[in-house]
């Protein structure tokens, strides 16, 4: 089996975040990168598939500058096999539909069976990677796993994390992405031996560039463009025209109406009889009331 592992580096939140002062900014020099836990999970599940399967090959990807390469070599020290890092000017501070495109098109460049990444990253937190890849490549996606096993010939297992404290165990046949989340009591990881670090500290980690994958710059940035954020405020008020009440009424009725505004009273009604007929009852009003009307067959 073939394991792809996307990888990414992130601020760790454990370090206080120091502000200077004078320009009431963060001091990014202050700020420690770290590998995304979500995507340590990811490494931890692939190298667990390899302890019970040793022809497995891993290999861990990374889009980021030569300073994330520690991270790579870190993985590699853990027993990966290979590592490779994407990187060209035009990619910085890309989000998750950008990332997605470029990395598919890595994916397609080499062997896998298996596609893993963090469920979300500790910086963004979209948790939208690993469905983008899936779909950019048309392959299954299994979400929110904490565990992965094989299942038979070409099959994987995996128990996934759901809300409230549920469980459910998925099975899918390769080739799949799955997409890795750390689990809340999670041991300390596995650590690399000296030896094991001594070799990879010198090792080359081949980095290539949207040239050598075949994408355009201008993709990237027309993909990028999709996901636009404007200034951030507060809706504005729409007003709407209210009739005076008529004079003839109380005062306390007048001031009522005008409270009310074009607020419609909800009528209540309650209906009796058997299953069929309050099943009637309620068909009809949702009907009358054009709750239905998105079911209805456009005219000829």
């Amino acid at each position: 089996m073939n394991i792809l592992v996307f990888i990414k580096q992130v601020e760790d939140t454990r370090v206080p975040v120091a502000c200077d002062a004078a320009t009431g900014t963060i001091k990014a020099e202050w700020n420690v990168p770290v590998l995304n836990p979500d995507d340590g999970a990811a490494i931890e599940a692939a190298l667990e598939l390899k302890a019970r399967f040793p022809e497995t090959r891993i290999t861990l990807i990374n889009l980021g500058p030569r300073a994330s390469e520690k991270m790579i070599r870190g993985g590699l020290s853990l027993g990966c096999n290979e590592g490779l890092r994407v990187w060209d000017d035009e990619l910085e501070g890309l989000h998750a539909p950008a990332k997605a495109l470029i990395l598919a098109r890595v994916a397609r460049t080499l062997p896998f069976d298996l596609i893993l990444t963090g469920a979300g990253s500790q910086d963004t937190a979209s948790a939208q990677l690993g469905l983008l890849l899936a779909s950019s490549l048309q392959l299954p996606c299994i979400t929110h796993a904490t565990a992965l096993r094989r299942a038979g010939a070409g099959g994987v297992a995996a128990d996934r994390r759901l809300a409230r404290g549920y469980r459910q165990e998925v099975q899918a046949r390769t080739p799949l992405v799955v997409t890795m989340v750390a689990s809340d009591n999670e041991r300390p990881g596995r650590y690399a031996s000296l030896p094991a670090l001594r070799d990879e500290a010198t090792r080359e980690i081949p980095c290539i560039d949207l040239a050598d994958i075949g994408i355009p710059a201008h993709w990237v940035r027309q993909t990028e463009s999709l996901l636009s954020f404007g200034p951030l405020g507060f809706p504005k008020a729409r007003g709407k025209f209210i009739a005076a009440p008529d004079s003839s009424l109380p005062a306390c009725e007048r001031r009522e109406k005008l409270r009310e505004g074009s607020i419609k009273r909800r009528e209540e009604r309650i209906v009796k009889g058997g299953e069929d007929v309050v099943v009637e009852e309620l068909f009809q009003a949702l009907l009358q009331g054009g709750w239905l009307d998105h079911l209805r067959k456009p005219a000829a």
